[in-house]
């Protein structure tokens, strides 16, 4: 099924997340690698992968928002404390805050540093100013905001292994009906 249900998420918001998940895991990796290299053609062919990347994801963080806008959204089961279903609610909240700030920090980094950015070699977008002071603001930022994305992210992995590894509860949707069935 292509949308979500009460209780399942469909195939095009699982798409979504897990797509996601391994381009943001890859774009850490990217980003690793490229800050503790020395200065070569390949570091700058990897930042210019990394800011295109980051051009995606920030498309389709809008495109799976409007997704998650016209569809229901699958519930935590009630067996699952109120606590820990509104920080489930909160880390989403901020998980999507992330992944829009992220990229957009990086841009205007990017921009005010009077960097080009290459859209994967379609189209490059031209730096709005050479502006070392705006463009440094926006680097610490965009790496304060790295840290707070990792924790997020590290939060959401804890809380989706929890209940089915520790407390033998399933809230994953498919398993759902085997928690209903006990």
């Amino acid at each position: 099924m292509l949308k979500n249900t009460v209780a399942v998420y469909g195939v095009i918001a699982k798409f979504f997340h897990w797509f996601m998940a391994a381009l943001i895991i890859g774009m850490f990796m990217l980003a690793y690698t490229m800050i503790n290299i020395p200065a070569s053609h390949f570091s700058d062919r990897l930042y210019s992968l990394h800011k295109a990347t980051g051009l995606f994801l920030f498309g389709l963080v809008i495109l799976r928002l409007l997704w998650r806008f016209i569809n229901i959204e699958p519930k935590l089961p009630r067996s699952v404390p109120l606590w820990q279903r509104q920080l489930a609610k909160l880390n989403i909240i901020a998980l999507y805050l992330l992944m829009l700030a992220m990229p957009l920090t990086g841009f205007l980094m990017s921009t005010f540093g009077n960097h080009i950015i290459s859209f994967y070699g379609i189209f490059t977008v031209s730096p709005l100013a050479d502006n070392p002071l705006v463009s440094n603001f926006f680097a610490k930022a965009h790496q304060i905001l790295s840290y707070l994305l990792i924790a997020a992210f590290t939060l959401h992995v804890i809380g989706a292994f929890y209940h089915p590894v520790l407390q033998r509860m399933w809230v994953f949707p498919k398993k759902r009906v085997m928690e209903n069935n006990k």
